[in-house]
């Protein structure tokens, strides 16, 4: 794709975004650590000019924010599969460490939420902009989140954004603000957790991302050493249990 000029957003014209409504009760997967709650908003202010994710918030515009997608699938390509290549053997393979502590779980919005749509041209082109905004690569975040701030500015009523997943296409992903939420917004589906680090999390996610050509290798076992107790060794001694160190009968026992 050839690259589209950076500009900055409008200073004599005003957006008219879309809304996209996300209705009560569907479920939106996130990928989390798992010391965090799945529900959690993130509240960390992205550097102005490095580093960070599309539409974080940043110290012009600080707020909690969280990422998610109503496909499951989704929420692992664009968490462990970014920059990721394909091998030799035409596949992607996740490192051990980048699913080390995370866990996936699902969480639903008690109420329908209003999200800025960027899902079609015409969409786009409400917000003034056009596919730039949501297919450009990292190294245009900056430019991405100054514009995503803007917007909030042109929609106050905008509790989120949604748009087609640069990773799973033909599916979406979205971002909710915190602080257009209400305490409680959004609950977790009971039963829904799944840790990707341990075994059964690893087969699941293995499964899961089959079609993507993607996989994570298992956990590594650990080898359990053999206790004295387990080979008939009384602990301290060095023969069988009930016999001295020339295996014979113990007195004392």
């Amino acid at each position: 794709m050839s690259p589209v000029p950076l500009a900055r957003p409008p200073t004599g014209a005003s957006a008219s975004p879309r809304p996209a409504v996300l209705a009560a009760g569907i479920w939106l997967w996130r990928v989390h650590r798992r010391y965090r709650s799945a529900a959690d908003f993130k509240d960390v202010r992205s550097d102005p000019h490095f580093g960070g994710s599309r539409f974080d918030s940043t110290p012009m515009d600080p707020y909690p924010y969280l990422y998610a997608a109503p496909e499951p699938q989704t929420a692992l390509l664009e968490t462990l599969v970014r920059g990721i290549p394909f091998d030799d053997s035409g596949r992607r393979l996740i490192r051990r460490s980048a699913v080390a502590g995370h866990r996936i779980t699902a969480i639903s919005p008690v109420q329908d939420l209003r999200l800025i749509s960027l899902l079609t041209t015409a969409d786009l082109a409400a917000a003034c902009q056009d596919e730039w905004l949501i297919l450009t690569a990292s190294t245009n975040y900056p430019q991405t989140r100054r514009w995503g701030q803007w917007l909030r500015s042109q929609a106050t009523w905008a509790q989120g954004m949604i748009w087609p997943s640069v990773r799973d296409l033909g599916h979406r992903s979205l971002v909710l603000f915190g602080d257009r939420l209400t305490s409680g917004a959004l609950q977790i589906v009971p039963g829904t957790s799944t840790d990707l680090d341990d075994a059964r999390g690893t087969a699941w996610l293995n499964k899961m991302l089959a079609p993507y050509r993607v996989s994570v290798r298992a956990p590594a076992t650990r080898k359990r050493v053999p206790r004295a107790t387990d080979l008939g060794l009384r602990p301290g001694g060095n023969g069988p249990a009930g016999k001295g160190s020339a295996g014979l009968e113990d007195p004392a026992a």
